[in-house]
């Protein structure tokens, strides 16, 4: 367990990598440069991260483990295609918020680097749990496939269209008797 200290720098430190690599790509800066960004030394840069990869690696690491506790959800099948929708609402604003990082980092949608596929493995796990629950109380279409629906709003960049779109991808996978606009507003504006 991380100190609070240690953990707030590395937080600094993906922070800035993420902002350095979004404004000028990846290979045009320097972990001395994250470093300075982040307002620590580079010896605390190497405490947390062993080169500049590991570090540019931890932060889509850090999207996934928050992905997969936002995919805990509320474990009620009624509630399921609630938590779907709160998941891939989230999702999209990461994806959307961090598209110039995704670009320059040369992230591709459905492509899972090595170092992100063992926190992408427990993401999938539970939200496969929430699609089945979600299937099973009839929300979900039987022929719809959750690793679809994470994909097509992996591809979302644009923030001013990311909730049309959501709506629409979220408006293809549930059934037909779902209230997509009143789902998407409960989502945007829980109570």
């Amino acid at each position: 367990m991380l100190r609070s200290d240690a953990k707030q720098n590395r937080m600094l430190l993906l922070d800035a990598a993420c902002n350095l690599i979004a404004q000028v790509g990846t290979d045009e800066i320097s972990a001395r440069d994250i470093a300075d960004r982040a307002g620590v030394s580079s010896a605390t840069l190497y405490r947390h991260f062993p080169n500049k990869q590991a570090l540019v690696d931890s932060i889509s690491v850090d999207r996934w483990e928050r992905m997969s506790e936002w995919a805990r959800g509320s474990r009620s099948s009624r509630a399921a295609v609630f938590d779907i929708a709160f998941v891939l609402d989230r999702f999209s604003r990461l994806v959307s918020d961090d598209a110039q990082f995704i670009q320059a980092a040369g992230l591709k949608v459905g492509a899972t680097p090595a170092a992100i596929a063992p926190m992408r493995e427990v993401f999938d796990a539970r939200f496969d749990e929430l699609w089945n629950a979600a299937r099973a109380s009839g929300s979900v279409r039987r022929w719809a496939d959750p690793r679809d629906a994470v994909e097509l709003v992996g591809s979302i960049r644009n923030r001013e269209r990311r909730t049309p779109m959501l709506a629409t991808i979220v408006g293809g996978f549930v059934a037909p008797q779902v209230d997509v606009e009143r789902l998407l507003r409960i989502v945007h504006h829980p109570r």
